[in-house]
Formats: C-alpha cells, structure tokens, sequence
C-alpha cells in the first residue's frame, strides 16, 4: 500500500511541478512583452527629442521649419499610409541634422509619427507653426506633450501619443 501512496505522490508533486514551469514560463513571456514595449516607447521618446532638436537646428539655419509635403491629409508620415511620405525628416536628413530616417519601431497603422507645417492664422494660432505627433504608445502614458492653438488642442488627436509644436 505504501508503494502505491508512494508513486501517487511522486505523479501528483511532478504534475504540480509541470503546472509551476508552465505558469513560470508564461509569466515570463508576458513579462517579455512588457518590457520589449517598454523598450519601443522609450525609443519613440528618443526619436521625438530628436526631431524636435532637428526641427529647432532647421528653423535656427532657415529661419522656419520645413514645410510638409501633404501627402497624407496634410501630415508628412513615417509608414507608407495611402502614400504617405515623410517629406519632412529628408529635408532633415539631407541638411545634415539627423544621421538617419526615424520613423517608430513599429511603423504601421498604429503606430507612426507624423508631422504638418500650419500657416499663420490655421486654427486661431497668429504665427505659423509646426505639429509632430508620436500617434500612439503601446502601454498608457500621461505624458502626451503640449500643443494647442484657440481652435485645437492637438493633443486630443493623440491621446495615447506625444505632440510638440513650434512656432516660426
């Protein structure tokens, strides 16, 4: 009898050992996919401050900041959106003010930056100005940067994101 207590309780402490590792492992695979996201959203913070000092060297050298090439609604994109192109990071690239096209870890749909360059007067703001948008981060933020004129508040347009603007 005690053979047959025996090996039931050897089976029963390998079937809980087998259910420990498999609840581990997916601990650590859920984990993984945290952290890699966390990873993605701080290089999309990265790439903003980039731009955003870029954009500044550019207005500094030319006295405004690139204007979008509006193929996309109006918005210069980093993915290829119904051909949207980021006309505004190869004027960038070009003048030597990034090493590299930045576009988001991602890049698809969902997950892109875009940039427009407003006139004076476009949605009450006096002066001209300049929007970037990060479109979404993968895990919630309250960061979401600042940019509004009298008629937008363009963070509402990100609400998951980042927006910077500047004005010329």
């Amino acid at each position: 009898m005690s053979e047959k207590l025996s090996f039931a309780f050897f089976k029963l402490r390998r079937m809980f050992t087998i259910v420990f590792i498999c609840c581990l492992t997916i601990v650590l695979f859920i984990s993984f996919d945290i952290m890699m996201a966390k990873v993605r959203d701080i290089k999309r913070r990265v790439d903003a401050k980039t731009l955003v000092k870029a954009l500044d060297l550019y207005h500094d050298e030319y006295g405004s900041y690139p204007v979008s090439i509006n193929d996309w609604r109006g918005w210069d994109l980093t993915c290829k959106l119904e051909g949207g192109e980021a006309g505004f990071l190869k004027m960038l690239k070009d003048n030597k003010l990034i090493d590299k096209m930045v576009s988001d870890p991602i890049n698809d749909a969902t997950y892109y930056y875009q940039y427009q360059k407003y006139a004076a007067g476009d949605y009450g703001c006096a002066n001209s100005f300049y929007i970037l948008q990060i479109i979404n981060f993968e895990l919630p933020t309250t960061d979401n940067g600042a940019g509004s004129c009298s008629g937008l508040n363009w963070v509402d347009l990100a609400p998951n994101g980042w927006t910077a603007q500047g004005f010329d």
